[in-house]
């Protein structure tokens, strides 16, 4: 009993530890600002530097993953390929930072400044960047895969060749942008704007969201599709929303042949109907004349679905010539979409 009050009472209290510990913290602090010019290699993960000023510091290899650095002054600062996974950086000042080949997955960004900064080959997946400051930055061969760049200010950045899937640049401000040899799959630049920004040979813009976009005073040399394309996403946006009868259309129209461009979702739709037909004609009284044959059914189908009439086969009853009629009637519409699509992709023009 003595020995437990004897370890009780050399024991530190908890408030003391706390005491130590934020006073070993604050003198951590005080000794990177005094000596901030090079802190390469330093492992500062999960601590928290807010609003310190590390302008100019050399933060090469730094492990900062999962430091909230909110409000922080690292203008200037050399951060190659520095650890930053996590990290919180809102309202940070990046302005003029170098972070070539730095890990920031997953970051908070919001609102952070950073003009002029180099963020190539910098790893963004996940980011979130809502309203930041990215004037004249450059993201050459970075990966944004999945990052929010939420009405960004991105006038005259350079991102050739980043990686943008799924990114969202939504209201995003990207005028005079290099965008040249970017991968767009799913990426969204609805409302965005993008006047004088260069397009050249972009990937995947089919698979991109364009409602909305400002494309004026772009120069298309290499990226004509890419105009044609979000001309239509925006034409059908507006033809959908337009009503509720035109959304039935649209969709019908969307699932027969992708709003005209599709030749061979249009082709298995005649397919599928010739097969229903063939199908409805043996529960009918037809002639089939003496060469009937387990194709027969089929055989007749295809001839009054090409209104070719051959005139072998007889519908014998009222049924079997109502459905005759009624695939003749669907056969004329089949065939001259069929040749409507042929002909818009056989004489492809931009418009």
């Amino acid at each position: 009993m003595g020995a437990t009050n004897r370890a009780r009472k050399t024991r530190p209290p908890i408030e003391q530890e706390l005491q130590r510990l934020l006073k070993e913290t604050e003198a951590d602090l005080k000794r990177l600002q005094e000596e901030k010019a090079d802190l390469r290699g330093v492992c500062l993960a999960g601590r928290q530097l807010r609003e310190l000023d590390l302008s100019g510091a050399d933060l090469s290899g730094a492990d900062l993953s999962g430091a909230d650095l909110s409000g922080a002054d690292l203008s200037g600062a050399i951060l190659f390929k520095a650890r930053m996974e996590g990290a919180i950086l809102t309202r940070a000042n990046l302005s003029g930072a170098e972070l070539t080949g730095a890990d920031l997955s997953e970051a908070h960004l919001e609102e952070v400044t950073a003009d002029h900064a180099g963020f190539g080959l910098v790893s963004l997946k996940g980011a979130v960047l809502f309203r930041a400051r990215l004037r004249k930055a450059t993201l050459t061969k970075a990966d944004l895969s999945g990052a929010d760049l939420r009405c960004a200010d991105m006038v005259g950045i350079r991102m050739r060749e980043a990686n943008l899937q799924r990114a969202d640049f939504t209201e995003s401000a990207l005028r005079k942008a290099d965008l040249a040899l970017c991968n767009l799959h799913s990426a969204i630049f609805n409302n965005a704007d993008l006047r004088q920004a260069r397009l050249r040979q972009i990937r995947h813009y089919k698979k991109a969201s364009w409602i909305g976009t400002d494309i004026r005073d772009i120069n298309f040399a290499g990226a004509y599709g890419m105009r044609r394309w979000a001309m239509d996403q925006n034409y059908l946006y507006e033809f959908r929303n337009s009503s509720r009868a035109a959304a039935l259309l649209y969709y019908l129209w969307w699932f027969s042949s992708d709003c005209g461009r599709s030749m061979v979702r249009w082709c298995s739709c005649i397919f599928v109907q010739g097969l229903v037909f063939a199908w409805l004609y043996t529960l009918v009284d037809v002639d089939y004349g003496r060469h009937q044959t387990v194709l027969s059914p089929l055989y007749y189908s295809v001839v009054t679905l090409t209104t070719l009439g051959y005139g072998d086969v007889v519908p014998a009853s009222a049924g079997a010539q109502m459905i005759a009629a009624l695939e003749v009637g669907t056969g004329y519409l089949m065939l001259g979409g069929l040749l409507s699509i042929f002909a818009n992709k056989m004489a492809r023009r931009a418009d």
